[in-house]
This record gives C-alpha cells, structure tokens and sequence, in this order.
C-alpha cells in the first residue's frame, strides 16, 4: 500500500507481547542498535489483516499497519517527536485514500491529539496504536 518495497524500510520484527513499560495500547515501537521497527501481532488491525483470506480484504487494517511502519519509521529517521511521527503517518493514510471522514484516518488523529496533551515524558518506547 505504500509503494516501496520492504527493502527501503528499517528491520521489522513481528512480536505477540509488548515489552514491559510500554503504553498500554502500543500497536508498534522502534528500538535502536540494531535500529528495527517491531510491530504487536496482537493488535486489532494486525488480527484483522492476519485472518485475511484473499477477496477485498480488510483495506482499512491494512493500511493502519501501513501507517504504523511510516509512523514508526519517522522516529528512527527524526527522533522522538511525536508531532511529527503522527502528521507522516495522517499524510500516508490520506495517500491511501483515507480522509477525516474515515474510522482509522480519525483514530489516528485522535490518538496523535490525545498523545500531545500529556505531558512531555521520558521516551521509552515509540507508540503509534491509534488509541491511547
């Protein structure tokens, strides 16, 4: 859905269980040394494309996981700024062909204002769930 191939992104690494300290709706984080995105196959997006048997399918989970590599990607490239991660992953949803007017593309921007309301803590773990 993004259009490139998963040789231009950083490592990804498919885990069931967030490490200890994460949010507690972390869909998706980064770690560095080696620099690697880790995507939750637990998540509800992530379930829904992994139950996925050919036809339509589930477009919209589909491209929420799209969005948390772009998100996730972001800090790696940028740092930790959360601002930024969430307003790359809105323009890659909105290239998807998701608008405001859809359930994942208000979900993110839900999660994105929610998240720069707290206050600025100590960076662990990168979080791009779409619900916090």
């Amino acid at each position: 859905m993004l259009g490139r191939s998963e040789h231009r992104f950083h490592p990804i690494n498919l885990i069931e269980v967030a490490p200890p300290g994460a949010s507690r709706n972390v869909e998706a984080f980064v770690t560095r040394n080696p620099d690697t995105i880790h995507i939750l196959t637990s998540s509800a997006a992530f379930q829904e494309v992994a139950r996925w048997r050919g036809g339509c399918g589930p477009r919209a989970s589909v491209a929420k996981v799209a969005s948390l590599l772009v998100h996730e990607e972001w800090h790696l490239r940028n740092g930790a700024d959360e601002r930024g991660a969430y307003s790359a992953q809105l323009v890659a949803l909105a290239a998807m062909g998701f608008d405001e007017q859809t359930t994942v593309y208000g979900g993110v921007k839900k999660s994105m204002l929610h998240r720069l309301q707290r206050p600025k803590q100590v960076a662990r773990l990168g979080d791009s769930s779409g619900q916090r």
